[in-house]
């Protein structure tokens, strides 16, 4: 297994423990409270990642490349934020009144049709019959434990 194949694995994990922890945090400080700590702990890691890479720029090329420029910014260079709220705020709202299996099967379920998509509209990337199918059969497993819940 290639490196490369654990950062969404990682990921995964951290969708999961980030909604159950915001959560259980909300119980203490109410939802709002909770994501806004969450979001200005993003917010000084990635200001501090951006330090270190424009420090040591051989560190992380991909990472690092066109630092500082911000020429040709449009709104469509918001939505990604809007999309981080939204899972920051939405995933422990929903796993309150789901649980984190239905949740989380919910949440891939929609990832794996908005993917099969972007790979075809956006990266060209052809929705074959494998990934279809494969794609098709995550989808029912989440509607099953949705439905039987």
């Amino acid at each position: 297994m290639r490196f490369i194949s654990l950062v969404p694995m990682l990921a995964g994990l951290a969708v999961v423990a980030q909604a159950g922890l915001n959560r259980r945090f909300a119980g203490q400080w109410g939802l709002m409270s909770a994501v806004l700590v969450n979001m200005v702990v993003a917010t000084v890691a990635t200001f501090g990642v951006f330090l270190v890479l424009r420090a040591v720029p051989g560190l992380w090329p991909e990472a690092a490349a066109g630092q500082g420029r911000l020429s040709g910014f449009t709104p469509w260079h918001l939505v990604p934020g809007l999309c981080g709220v939204v899972i920051v705020l939405g995933m422990p709202w929903a796993m309150s009144r789901l649980g984190a299996v239905q949740c989380t099967l919910l949440l891939m379920a929609a990832q794996l049709i908005t993917s099969l998509v972007w790979d075809a509209m956006v990266e060209g990337r052809p929705a074959t019959l494998p990934r279809v199918v494969g794609s098709c059969v995550a989808f029912l497993g989440a509607a099953i434990v949705v439905w039987k819940g």
